[in-house]
């Protein structure tokens, strides 16, 4: 019991540190973005973030976010500088505009306050692993805003009980709520979709067939993109190197089309006004450009999730099904293709329809199951990976 009340308090610390991270992130990337709306200065940004990252990777090679959550096993590992580099990375990843999900910047606060507490306080092994993977499960499941997904998430090879990882996750909600009804927009997390009314029989799973093909298409673009990209920049030469050369590629999809910028989960209205001006079907266009936009960032080494990308990347090929069958309601074409999008690009069926229950809401829990089942038959197609 008393482990478990260490693992709720700690969860609550970690998800109200979740939102402060998120918080502080917001504040850099308005800061950044402060110049002029010109293509040059997106140009120059990007370049500007990838020199950063590049310098910050030359002392410290990073972690991928699975790696991160590994991380949380050994905590003493990732004291001081590791942490507080990765942290750097992350933070300047995501205020400069990368195609990534805020998840490897918090996940890194979070370890190395986990590491130090548990320094200083003396603990054991086995209570510090405790506290690091609380700690992981309080963030996710505030941030994701689903404590069942942070807990599934932070669990993949659990040092604690699954029960108080579930208890880390639920009170790091708490927390994260508490904190972000004082420093971030109401339901700026969320995604909002269109009113929708189910149709109870059934009609609405039909209609998210293409919608859910399109979706988890568009996530095998990432799921195959991702390694292509890396063994590509591998052969470009030191960790630092791929870095600018991948960051150069960003830059110029990102100078074509600033939509590319950011995770993407807060520009779905931008995203389908897009598409009406250019042309519903150019829409699989775009959520494929994103996930190329996606796998370049992660490649090379801009640190972040994948999870909120990918909710764009599925929406924009879930839209595009609206050109051929336009009687589709447009919340199903959007829920179908973003569960099937992050099905496929997580590889795990289970975390995507959490996060996506919780994120999307229950308006269209039919399309969104079918979409998942598509997603889980795409993965199964792509080359074995860790969850990003």
């Amino acid at each position: 019991m008393r482990l478990g009340a260490l693992a709720a308090v700690y969860g609550f610390v970690a998800g109200a540190v979740a939102a402060l991270v998120l918080w502080l992130m917001g504040l850099a990337t308005k800061l950044v973005w402060s110049g002029p709306d010109a293509r040059w200065y997106v140009f120059a940004v990007v370049i500007c973030g990838g020199l950063l990252i590049a310098l910050l990777r030359h002392r410290h090679g990073g972690m991928d976010l699975a790696q991160q959550i590994d991380a949380t096993r050994n905590p003493a590992a990732n004291m001081h500088k590791s942490a507080l580099l990765m942290a750097a990375m992350a933070i300047v990843a995501v205020a400069f505009g990368g195609a990534i999900g805020p998840e490897a910047g918090i996940l890194a606060v979070v370890t190395e306050m986990s590491a130090l507490i548990a320094f200083y306080l003396g603990r054991d092994n086995a209570t510090s692993r405790l506290m690091s993977e609380a700690g992981a499960a309080g963030a996710l499941g505030g941030l994701y805003g689903s404590p069942p997904a942070g807990a599934v998430v932070a669990q993949e090879h659990p040092e604690a009980p699954r029960w108080q990882l579930y208890l880390a996750a639920i009170t790091g909600l708490f927390g994260f709520l508490l904190v972000a009804s004082r420093l971030l927009e109401p339901g700026s997390m969320r995604l909002h979709l269109p009113p929708h009314a189910a149709s109870g029989d059934g009609v609405d799973m039909l209609l998210a067939i293409l919608p859910a093909m399109l979706g988890a298409a568009s996530g095998l673009v990432f799921a195959f993109g991702l390694p292509a990209i890396q063994a590509a920049l591998a052969r470009t030469g030191a960790a630092a190197t791929q870095t600018i050369v991948g960051s150069l590629l960003f830059a110029a999809l990102a100078a074509a089309f600033p939509i590319l910028l950011f995770s993407g989960h807060h520009q779905m209205e931008d995203m389908l006004r897009w598409g009406q001006q250019s042309g519903m079907a150019a829409l699989l266009a775009l959520g494929i450009l994103k996930a190329l936009a996606l796998s370049i960032c992660l490649a090379s080494g801009w640190r972040g999730g994948a999870a909120f990308p990918l909710f764009f990347v599925g929406a924009a090929a879930g839209a595009a099904a609206l050109s051929v069958m336009p009687q589709v309601p447009v919340t199903v074409a959007l829920v179908a293709g973003m569960a099937a999008s992050l099905t496929t690009g997580l590889g795990k069926p289970l975390p995507a329809m959490l996060i996506a229950l919780f994120m999307l809401g229950g308006d269209a829990v039919g399309p969104m199951c079918v979409g998942v089942a598509f997603g889980w038959a795409a993965a199964r197609l792509a080359p074995d990976r860790n969850m990003h």
